[in-house]
């Protein structure tokens, strides 16, 4: 009973941060180039970032946010959420993106102005909230595979207890 509660207590606080910092502004906040992908394409140089990686990051966190709310594939969608928010760790360590970027509005204001990444960098203070948000978002989804699996450990005991007493 407690490792259910843990689990759907988690995958919706889980599946509304994977909507407010993953979803909403990669598919549906409007931008015609995304902050952080403009950010990345511009310390990088690659050209495909933003519209075609932001819109692959944003269908896969949709993909888990859907799977967390159905019980049956609250699992799948964990380690989906998990593996995103290593990805997004991982990226961050990277020069493509960098542990901290620039506040939104600097960034905002600075890409549409061309300005070059050190210019940008030199306008503001770094923000750090989307790697710490990413680090949230991987443990809210460890606390549900842990307890998806005490779960499911705790619903086949009976079975094994029964296999064992009859043999």
């Amino acid at each position: 009973m407690l490792n259910r509660m843990w689990s759907v207590t988690s995958a919706l606080m889980l599946a509304g941060l994977i909507a407010w910092m993953w979803a909403y502004p990669k598919l549906i906040a409007g931008y015609e180039v995304h902050p952080v992908f403009g950010w990345s394409e511009t310390l990088s140089g690659l050209g495909f970032m933003d519209p075609y990686i932001r819109w692959v990051a944003g269908a896969v966190a949709v993909a888990a946010l859907v799977l967390l709310l159905i019980g049956k594939t609250r699992l799948i969608g964990a380690y989906l959420a998990a593996g995103l928010s290593a990805f997004y760790v991982v990226l961050h360590a990277t020069p493509w993106l960098g542990p901290a970027i620039p506040t939104h509005d600097v960034l905002v204001n600075g890409l549409q102005m061309g300005l070059s990444a050190e210019q940008i960098r030199a306008a503001a203070r770094l923000d750090d909230v989307h790697i710490i948000m990413s680090l949230v978002n991987g443990m809210l989804a460890g606390v549900i595979i842990a307890s998806e699996l005490g779960r499911r450990r705790q619903a086949e005991e009976p079975r094994r207890v029964a296999t064992f007493a009859l043999n």
